[in-house]
């Protein structure tokens, strides 16, 4: 099954923010993080001098068939910022949903918000 999704909103780590701008419009300033909505995400950015480090993904209700992250957004924003390396899923110590990047340079984690049904994946740099 190939999965399309239109408008994509997808982690670029390393992009600076003109680049996100491009990608996901205007955004606020949230004490140096960046906050972005797009695609029926809130995307916030954190930044390591002046190329993002690490984006975190949240269904904001804008979409009403979309209130939650599903296993097939998940699926579709890994393959985006995969740039052609595979996604893994590996074993957390956490419990949570993790995956890393088969170059090992990405990590990716599902946690859940202070509600049952809040879902947020976040992708950062891996620290190893």
């Amino acid at each position: 099954m190939v999965l399309t999704w239109p408008g994509v909103a997808h982690a670029n780590i390393g992009e600076d923010l003109a680049q996100l701008r491009k990608r996901y419009g205007s955004a606020k300033d949230m004490a140096g993080q960046m906050l972005f909505q797009h695609d029926g995400y809130s995307i916030c950015v954190y930044f390591d001098g002046t190329v993002s480090a690490m984006e975190v993904f949240v269904r904001d209700g804008s979409l009403p068939d979309k209130t939650d992250i599903s296993q097939a957004d998940i699926d579709i924003i890994l393959a985006d910022q995969g740039e052609g390396h595979p996604w893994n899923q590996v074993q957390s110590h956490t419990g949570k949903a993790t995956w890393v990047r088969s170059d090992g340079k990405l990590i990716a984690r599902l946690s859940t918000g202070d509600q049952p049904d809040e879902k947020y994946l976040t992708i950062m740099l891996n620290a190893k």
